[in-house]
């Protein structure tokens, strides 16, 4: 059965679309979403589902969101070969984990592919020394203070590429990463 990542944008921060892990895990369960587990607040979520379509899975899960909480929430879908391809691709760092303190590397995941005139928009708008690069649909950071000092937020990343992103910090790339190659290989 096909193992999936699901990335919820923009729930849990700031005091905005509050959902509790462990009640989004019994819902996404008790509507046929196999062997649902999350990671952190910010709404990362591995689980199994025989639907092969991805725009299909996440529309379900973004109309479920919206029946048990009201809010309208993108939601990525992405798998393991996906995920994996987004971490070797990191031109900034490697397949290591960022010590404690401040991150600096970031991924992007974008529901398309920037044109030049959208990346042109944000190297003319980036006035810091924060650096990016993109991939086909990642967008890869890395940050000379910290996330709160940057001007390379989702929303600043959406206006100038007129995409959808969500964003992770490098740790809890690796981790979903780690996570779903560990139910891959249970299977």
């Amino acid at each position: 059965m096909p193992v999936y990542l699901a990335l919820f944008r923009g729930i849990n921060v700031s005091g905005h679309n509050m959902i509790k892990m462990d009640n989004l895990k019994k819902l996404m369960q008790a509507e046929g979403y196999l062997n649902v587990e999350t990671y952190i607040q910010s709404g990362n979520v591995v689980f199994e589902h025989p639907e092969i379509s991805k725009e299909k899975l996440s529309k379900d899960i973004q109309n479920l969101m919206y029946k048990e909480y009201g809010y309208d929430v993108l939601i990525f879908i992405l798998d393991e070969a996906e995920i994996k391809q987004a971490v070797d691709n990191n031109p900034y760092t490697g397949p290591e984990p960022e010590g404690s303190g401040i991150k600096k590397y970031f991924v992007a995941f974008l529901n398309g592919v920037p044109t030049t005139a959208g990346l042109d928009q944000m190297f003319k708008y980036n006035r810091s020394d924060d650096v990016f690069k993109v991939v086909g649909n990642v967008l890869y950071l890395k940050l000379a203070q910290s996330a709160a000092d940057s001007k390379l937020t989702n929303v600043f990343i959406e206006n100038k590429l007129g995409l959808k992103s969500t964003t992770r910090n490098w740790n809890t790339t690796l981790k979903v990463l780690e996570m779903l190659k560990l139910r891959n290989e249970a299977l």
